[in-house]
């Protein structure tokens, strides 16, 4: 798995959710990748569009990343992340309401976690060949009920091995849209 993947939204707006585009800075320091947690960061491009970076444990967070914009300006057209120190622009999932499937790290959880809530273990995108893999997974430590933790534990799969727990289907919970509730 690559961090956190889309899997459908509970929104009227169809199975997609809401994606929206922003700008990354060339002063970011990370190579960001499709599944990467990102927040906004207070400035805007040249042209005006929000600017977004890598999220950390924490903070109220903006969304998902669902695709690098491709930089045709010198670019052999086989890279899938945006290298760090390299403005870019992306397209992030926003949407609420989205659920999303993640590896869990430090876990596994169990049944009695699901209504929890937990942080996102901010690790930096790997890259091999021209494949860019987020490794942003669900962190299992300091999940509980409080209301700013970025994320809503919604369900619990098995990973490949069958143990239920290390992998999870989760929510967007504190965002920068939108306050967080408490868990249950």
């Amino acid at each position: 798995m690559s961090g956190f993947t889309l899997k459908q939204t509970q929104s009227d707006s169809g199975t997609e959710g809401k994606v929206y585009e922003y700008n990354v800075d060339s002063g970011h320091a990370t190579l960001l990748a499709p599944g990467d947690v990102v927040r906004v960061t207070g400035g805007a491009s040249t042209e005006g569009k929000p600017q977004v970076d890598a999220a950390t444990a924490g903070q109220s967070i903006t969304g998902i990343i669902s695709a690098i914009k491709p930089n045709f300006v010198g670019e052999a057209l086989t890279e899938t992340g945006l290298v760090a120190s390299t403005e870019g622009d992306v397209s992030v999932h926003v949407d609420p309401n989205s659920l999303f499937e993640v590896d869990v790290s430090n876990g596994p959880l169990v049944a009695a976690d699901v209504g929890l809530n937990a942080d996102c273990l901010p690790t930096a995108a790997t890259k091999a060949g021209g494949i860019t893999v987020s490794n942003m997974t669900l962190n299992a430590t300091g999940k509980a009920t409080t209301a700013t933790l970025q994320f809503r534990i919604v369900a619990l799969l098995e990973d490949e091995d069958g143990t239920l727990g290390n992998r999870a289907i989760v929510r967007i919970n504190n965002s920068t849209i939108r306050a967080g509730a408490a868990g249950v």
